[in-house]
């Protein structure tokens, strides 16, 4: 087996064709994730009478599947119980990694309003501020800080756990790099083309999340002198 630098730039070429699909993958669950996981977390941190308690034993159940898993579970149902429309399996993906990040997201959030001291909302109550001013001026802008490193790590996992659409039929990053190796039957410049494409952008991305990072942690300290 002989390595080539032109079908490995070819697998380049034709993997970078496909990064908006794998951005859409990444982005719209995580979008998912730091909102429903934010509903979730509140709702467990303040104990809501129902809904907190189901949430405290679905989240760590899903959280436990693995993702490809799910993915396949619920594309049978989809499969099965429903007419196929066009994007189908797409819109399966969405909702599978969508709840995935829901689960680990919610667990993140939660551990940054724990974080937060509750002399911070005894303070609060003294000076006469409302539950949503108290959450929305003082408990949220401190919990981001405290949120942003595992939010991070969650949204590089996010773009990693695109690859496993494969499975379902979605061209990708990973499956569009492969598209070449049908003509060679040498599929090692697919695997480390799209190993390139996944480390520049998790590297790009990972570098906005530095800057974010430093931002806040400027911002926090800043408060603290104030």
């Amino acid at each position: 087996m002989t390595f080539s630098a032109f079908y490995l730039w070819q697998c380049i070429v034709s993997g970078l064709r496909y990064i908006p699909v794998t951005f859409k993958l990444s982005f719209y669950p995580i979008i998912m994730g730091i909102a429903g996981g934010t509903a979730i977390a509140l709702a467990r941190v303040f104990k809501a009478p129902v809904i907190g308690k189901l949430f405290a034993i679905s989240v760590p159940f899903y959280s436990g599947l693995p993702v490809m898993v799910a993915l396949l579970l619920f594309n049978l149902v989809y499969l099965t119980c429903f007419k196929p429309v066009p994007n189908g399996a797409l819109i399966v993906a969405y909702i599978t990694l969508g709840l995935n990040r829901i689960a680990i997201m919610s667990e993140s959030v939660r551990g940054a309003f724990l974080s937060i001291p509750k002399g911070q909302y005894e303070a609060c109550a003294s000076c006469g501020l409302t539950a949503a001013q108290t959450l929305f001026r003082i408990i949220i802008p401190q919990a981001i800080p405290v949120a942003i490193p595992s939010l991070a790590n969650n949204i590089v996992g996010s773009i990693k756990n695109t690859a496993i659409v494969l499975v379902v039929g979605i061209v990708d990053v990973l499956n569009g790099a492969l598209l070449p190796c049908g003509d060679t039957y040498s599929y090692v410049e697919g695997y480390v083309a799209a190993a390139l494409i996944y480390w520049a952008i998790i590297a790009l991305v990972e570098q906005a999340l530095r800057l974010l990072e430093t931002f806040y942690a400027r911002y926090r300290a800043g408060g603290a002198q104030a």
